[in-house]
């Protein structure tokens, strides 16, 4: 379990995650300002199965990444 930190894109609070454990809770939090899921970039550009820190997030058609086509949403 790490600390994750990210900003969201769409209100640009910044977000303190602590204890959370991307193997277990995933990439995906709620922006606990706006309430909008974001996905946590930071910890999966440093991921052990991101070794290429490929990242293709895009906040077009309500956003895309490889990680939330994983879970199906």
């Amino acid at each position: 379990m790490t600390e994750a930190v990210e900003v969201c894109p769409h209100c640009m609070g910044e977000n303190v995650y602590p204890d959370w454990a991307t193997d277990i809770q995933g990439f995906i939090a709620v922006c606990s300002h706006c309430k909008t899921l974001i996905m946590l970039c930071d910890e999966c550009l440093h991921a052990d199965d991101n070794p290429d820190q490929i990242c293709d997030w895009s906040d077009e058609d309500g956003g895309t990444c490889f990680r939330r086509r994983e879970v199906g949403e």
